[in-house]
């Protein structure tokens, strides 16, 4: 999951780079180049995704069985509740409370793994039912992998962080991540039933006003990543932020700017322009 999420954010950065992006010199076409492949080094996402919904399907099996969930599917411990309750956000700010994200996305991943498991049931074969249901069990699987990573987050905002308002900004870009995945798979949520349209709106709403909150801490918060010049390798990505300076530098390095006219533009393009010229006036 981790190189896709790679793979969308270079993607990302490029169209936001417009025409830029696609130059050598601004790094991106480099990096989409290195990590592309890695989406399959392992094994593919989709075969990957696919063992996680299995070991899903086994865990729901067992519920009634008394054994105990534990580590990632502990949640699942709770299935009956999950199945049940309903999300308490009135207010756009109520999507801040750690607490209620975090049993938004619990109940989520525990419905949608309970339901595939109930369609399941209804094949003679199972390994049919597996093959007929794998886009579904795909998603099932991604939400529980979200869950994990949104649990664990708030897991470590729990505990202190050094550093003078360290802790608030991160707390900010969780709630970021974490409203930005609702937003995105929102209808997932709606479609399981723990949470609404109206409170799904709210928490769009949340969202744009924590988008503003972390824009002025933008570019502080990426170069906490001290990512030198050197290692981006990237005319759009500078620490000085001098970009078209450099842009136009790296332009007069490319052979055919060495000259007024490029090799070749009297001997071989220009007959063809002038020659298409006369037909056009014909």
């Amino acid at each position: 999951m981790k190189q896709i999420w790679l793979q969308d954010a270079i993607e990302e950065c490029r169209k936001l780079c417009g025409g830029h992006g696609y130059l050598s010199s601004s790094g991106l076409p480099e990096l989409f180049a290195v990590y592309v492949p890695a989406c399959t080094y392992e094994g593919d996402n989709v075969v990957l995704l696919l063992q996680v919904a299995r070991f899903l399907m086994k865990t729901v099996s067992q519920l009634g069985s008394g054994k105990k969930s534990v580590g990632t599917i502990a949640y699942m411990g709770r299935s009956e509740h999950l199945l049940q309750c309903r999300c308490e956000v009135e207010r756009a700010e109520d999507w801040l409370k750690p607490n209620v994200i975090l049993e938004a996305f619990e109940a989520r991943a525990a419905r949608m793994s309970v339901t595939c498991a109930k369609n399941l049931n209804n094949f003679p074969n199972q390994e049919e039912g597996f093959a007929q249901l794998a886009t579904d069990l795909a998603e099932a699987a991604v939400a529980h992998v979200q869950l994990i990573i949104v649990s664990k987050f708030i897991e470590k905002l729990q505990q202190d962080i050094p550093g003078k308002g360290v802790k608030r900004q991160l707390e900010i870009l969780f709630n970021v991540y974490a409203l930005s995945l609702l937003h995105k798979h929102l209808g997932d949520f709606v479609a399981s039933g723990c949470i609404t349209p109206k409170q799904g709106a709210l928490a769009n709403e949340q969202l744009r006003l924590l988008y503003s909150q972390v824009r002025p801490n933008a570019i502080a918060l990426v170069d906490a990543f001290n990512y030198t010049d050197h290692y981006l390798g990237s005319v759009l990505g500078r620490y000085d932020g001098n970009v078209y300076p450099k842009l136009y530098e790296e332009a007069w390095k490319d052979p055919l700017n060495e000259t007024v006219v490029p090799d070749g533009y009297h001997e071989y393009i220009r007959p063809i322009l002038k020659q298409h010229i006369r037909v056009a006036r014909l």
